[in-house]
């Protein structure tokens, strides 16, 4: 049996039976009516009920329950009609089992429907779900790197722990959630800064430069930081713009540019000092902010300024450079200078030898010698000994140029060559010939 079988439930009513709705029993003839008895009485009218547009109900009890899927369309449909009449809409369509059914309650457009039309216990439920989401929106959550400043009414009544709290909701009460444990920084002349032009300054050097820094700051007082100041950022960037014109202007080009941030560095003295005297500022404001560093990023210079400060620099490198050709040069000379001292030395030596040796023969062959015949002598000798010792009748300048490398000689020789152009000098000449003479004595099979 179907839950929409009409006769559910009224199986305890006995049925009216029909005699023309008998069964037959088996073995005997239907029973005909009998048409005297219809034209005996008259027929019975009855009053005709005019039609209101819809199935009329049946003036008895029902028939049985009513049907769950029926009374489920039915406020489905009620309620469509009610949210149409509101949105001032065409009610929707009846459902087809509506219509075989008892009809349902609909909303005429015609009426309006306000607002006030609804029931106490509906206006109730309302509120309170509307009470009960205001109260939830009291609950939040502070995280472990966060402290909450709870303000009633505006005025700070107490800092917050990490953890959940309830406050009572807005307008009565609020929070500000501070990070307390995180780096914050603030930029000011780089390409990630919302202030991208950097600081021009003017150094100790009288150079213009534009510096681009950075300031790395913690809150350490969250109450002190939310009340003290409106907008800390701006705080700090007077504060450092302050110091850092300050400390560059006390300092070299050199030294600015050498205090730029590098990775993995220690933060110059100059910086140290620019960081501790924002500190002492913000200290005595009390503002609840703490520097951890002052970092600069870049240092830019103005065309001219670069310029003069690359040829300063090629000036500088050109200095070095010469400095150490000249110190090469040097060390150069100083190894010729020992080889030539130890060479006229041993030369000197055998040259005394040589002089002492001519003498004793020159007095063993004759006693008396005659003074032409001994000057003569004297001249072979020392000729012989001229060319077999030169380094000892060198004067002081030609030892000199003996010691000079290379280099310097040729750079002094060529312009006197280019300017004069003349034959070489005559000690050259001298030198040459006193070389090949030596040559010939030094050589064996050679008489001397």
């Amino acid at each position: 049996m179907s839950i929409n079988d009409p006769q559910w439930g009224n199986s305890h009513r006995p049925e009216k039976e029909d005699p023309e709705q008998v069964p037959e029993q088996a073995g005997t003839e239907p029973v005909q009516p009998d048409d005297s008895a219809k034209t005996a009485e008259p027929p019975i009218k009855t009053p005709v009920v005019p039609s209101t547009g819809g199935p009329q109900k049946p003036s008895g009890p029902p028939e049985g329950p009513p049907d769950l899927e029926v009374l489920w369309q039915q406020l489905v449909h009620n309620t469509r009609c009610k949210i149409a009449a509101i949105l001032r809409r065409d009610p929707p369509a009846v459902p087809e089992a509506l219509k075989e059914g008892p009809p349902a309650q609909t909303v005429s457009s015609d009426e309006p429907l306000s607002w006030q039309s609804l029931s106490l216990k509906s206006w109730l439920i309302g509120v309170s779900l509307l009470f009960g989401a205001w109260l939830m929106s009291g609950f939040y959550l502070v995280d472990a790197n966060q402290r909450g400043v709870l303000s009633r009414f505006g005025v700070i009544v107490s800092t917050e722990d990490p953890g959940w709290h309830w406050r009572w909701p807005y307008p009565l009460e609020s929070v500000r959630l501070v990070n307390v444990t995180s780096d914050r920084t603030l930029e000011v002349g780089v390409a990630e800064a919302k202030r991208q032009t950097p600081l021009m300054m003017l150094t100790a050097d009288q150079n213009l430069v534009g510096v681009g820094y950075a300031v790395v700051y913690q809150v350490r007082d969250p109450v002190a930081y939310l009340s003290r100041t409106d907008v800390p950022a701006e705080l700090l960037g007077v504060l450092a713009e302050s110091a850092l014109r300050q400390a560059v202007s006390a300092q070299p080009l050199a030294l600015v540019q050498g205090a730029t941030a590098k990775q993995g560095s220690e933060p110059a003295p100059l910086l140290e000092g620019v960081r501790q005297q924002m500190q002492t500022s913000l200290d005595g404001l009390n503002t609840g902010i703490q520097i951890k560093a002052v970092q600069i990023k870049e240092v830019v210079l103005p065309s001219p300024v670069l310029q003069a400060a690359k040829q300063a620099e090629q000036d500088e490198q050109a200095q070095i450079k010469a400095l150490r050709e000249a110190q090469s040069a040097a060390g150069e000379s100083l190894i010729k200078a020992r080889k030539l001292a130890n060479r006229l030395q041993e030369e000197t030596t055998g040259y005394t030898q040589e002089l002492d040796v001519a003498a004793m023969r020159l007095n063993a062959s004759n006693p008396k010698p005659e003074v032409a015949d001994a000057l003569n002598q004297v001249a072979t000798a020392n000729a012989g000994l001229r060319q077999q010792y030169p380094l000892v009748f060198d004067s002081y300048a030609e030892l000199v140029a003996r010691t000079q490398p290379a280099g310097a000689q040729s750079k002094r020789s060529a312009p006197q060559a280019a300017n004069s152009g003349a034959a070489p000098k005559a000690s050259e000449w001298r030198d040459r010939e006193l070389m090949r003479s030596r040559d010939r004595v030094d050589r064996p099979g050679s008489g001397s």
